[in-house]
């Protein structure tokens, strides 16, 4: 093999054994499908509602319609084929284990070719990689608190998933050495990242861009996979047209955030600066080391041109956390900075004397940008686990698997006095709402608005099976005017075309359109929750009003008004 393939220094060990990983590795995906076979019930946290936007997908595949093609998704169409495709084989799984892991038929063939390839060099080396992949995977937390209560995090698993993508393209970047093994697995990991989220697949160039260009992804390894990428999209195109549909999509989200990059850069470096800190010193020490001499911190030394000097552990380190920070300043909370890991094993892995009088001061500042992301993440998951006895389950049968969460007993109750509130001062909050202003700034997050977000839609969905029931008429198809719509699941029956699901008005709803517009005015039955009515909801109802002029609106719980076509009253 080339010298420009050598492995980093040190890194290379005595080759061990694959029963100690791929038994591991199948026992692991194992167990995480026997638990989407459990009815289990998980404390519910900070907006539980991006589940139910997946949720609102799998009901819309179910009846025929894809995203791009039927309907505006805020992320690529994968996410959503890859949940329709978990549901399908776990119809009873609770909604935020089924989505955290719906990547796994994925990811885990990817993890299982690395670790075949690198296990061939060192047994410690693959141990390594596929252990924090393995926990990240697992558990459904994100790194930030968005609350202080414990709660599964349902919040932009989406994101997290771009994460898990990221630290195998990092990993296969650094590590695999076949050239064959390394086309496979780049090829599925630079497709799933393109269809999961672009966000991670623009992270992810510099990464592949800096691996061809310092010889660690041959020419003829990136030219196999840019093939093998072009020719699976095109065939997509061909047979779907969803590759351009997608493409569309992306500049139409693109230019609903026109928002400065700055501020973005700014915040997600403040909520992560003991991560960037750490890891910013670190390799300002690991270059100081390759300054002074110490072959270890230095490049590849059989490497030739800009290789031999740039190839090194400081120029990846501070490589990788410029990519990490610019996917966390699209995807706060995500694991993005898991994708260093792998930079800072292959120091791990080299004797720390080999860094000379610098050895000390890279350890301590290795596991100053390590350990903050795998504590909170554990810790919060410790927290969870033994807080989860003592909640109370949520009753909502009608609900299936969405109705599988609980809450602490004083959420529970705020819960309920909220609901009296917002029923009976329902123009307080209609005031509220006329300002831009939101009852809590918090709402979102607070664990008894979702809980009772789930309990008013359960009420809603007995109150339409029970006006379907007094009409002898069934609905066909439903819009829900709210950032989540789960009622084409819950009901089995289409949602209303064109409509985009995860519907942010700041964010995420296009601009109406007559093809919109009419599909809208088709719908038999449009849904208006009320408690509270806060400004994002009074913005969709205003949205799509044209609309809506052919329907009349009719109280359907104390929680949600309905627009119902007339012939369907």
């Amino acid at each position: 093999m080339s010298a420009v393939y050598s492995e980093w220094d040190g890194v290379s060990g005595g080759r061990r054994p694959l029963i100690w990983l791929y038994p591991l590795l199948a026992i692991f995906v194992l167990v995480l499908a026997l638990l989407q076979t459990l009815p289990l019930v998980l404390p519910i946290g900070p907006m539980y509602w991006d589940v139910l936007i997946y949720y609102d997908a799998i009901g819309r595949i179910a009846h025929g319609q894809w995203p791009a093609r039927d309907f505006f998704a805020p992320v690529g169409p994968l996410e959503y084929f890859l949940a329709a495709f978990s549901n399908r084989l776990f119809p009873e799984a609770n909604p935020v284990l089924l989505t955290q892991w719906i990547w796994l038929p994925i990811t885990a063939p990817v993890m299982a070719l690395i670790l075949w390839d690198v296990v061939k060099r060192s047994g410690k080396l693959a141990f390594w990689l596929l252990v924090p992949w393995m926990l990240f995977t697992a558990l459904p937390f994100s790194v930030i608190e968005f609350y202080p209560y414990p709660g599964t995090d349902a919040f932009g698993i989406y994101n997290r998933h771009g994460a898990h993508l990221l630290y195998l393209t990092v990993a296969a970047v650094l590590f695999v050495r076949s050239p064959v093994i390394q086309t496979i697995v780049l090829s599925a990991l630079v497709l799933g990242l393109a269809f999961c989220k672009i966000t991670a697949f623009l992270a992810a160039g510099p990464i592949l861009l800096f691996g061809l260009l310092l010889g660690r992804i041959r020419v003829s390894t990136a030219i196999a996979t840019a093939l093998i990428c072009i020719g699976l999209s095109g065939v997509a195109e061909l047979t779907t047209g969803l590759v351009s549909l997608y493409i569309g999509d992306i500049v139409r989200l693109a230019m609903e955030n026109t928002d400065a990059l700055l501020p973005r850069f700014l915040t997600a470096t403040s909520q992560h600066f003991d991560v960037m800190g750490a890891g910013g010193l670190l390799a300002v020490v690991l270059l100081a080391a390759a300054l002074a001499g110490h072959k270890a911190a230095g490049g590849r030394p059989l490497a030739k041109g800009i290789a031999r000097w740039v190839d090194a552990d400081w120029f990846w380190v501070g490589l990788l956390l410029v990519c990490g920070l610019f996917y966390e300043t699209q995807n706060t909370g995500s694991h993005a900075f898991i994708l260093i890991w792998p930079a800072l094993l292959a120091i791990l892995l080299r004797p720390i004397s080999s860094y000379g009088r610098y050895g000390p001061a890279i350890l301590v500042l290795i596991g100053f940008t390590a350990l903050p992301t795998i504590s909170t993440l554990i810790h919060k998951a410790a927290r969870t686990a033994a807080v989860a006895p003592r909640y109370i389950h949520l009753d909502a049968p009608d609900l299936g698997p969405l109705g599988r969460v609980s809450a602490k007993p004083v959420f529970v109750e705020q819960a309920e006095r909220m609901r009296g509130i917002y029923v009976a001062h329902r123009d307080t909050y209609q005031a509220i709402a006329e300002t831009e202003a939101l009852p809590s700034f918090l709402i979102f997050s607070d664990p008894d608005y979702q809980y009772m977000l789930l309990q008013e839609m359960q009420a809603a969905t007995v109150a339409i099976r029970a006006l379907e029931a007094s009409s002898g008429s069934r609905f066909e198809s439903v819009l829900n005017l709210d950032f989540a719509n789960p009622f084409p699941y819950l009901l089995g029956i289409r949602g209303a075309e064109y409509v985009p699901i995860g519907a942010d008005p700041f964010r995420a709803v296009p601009e109406l359109d007559e093809r919109t517009r009419n599909a809208v005015a088709r719908t038999d039955l449009v849904l208006v929750p009320v408690c509270p009515v806060h400004y994002a909801r009074k913005q969709l109802l205003e949205h799509y009003a044209s609309g809506l002029t052919g329907h009349t609106r009719i109280s359907l719980t104390p929680c949600f008004d309905a627009f119902v076509l007339p012939e369907k009253e």
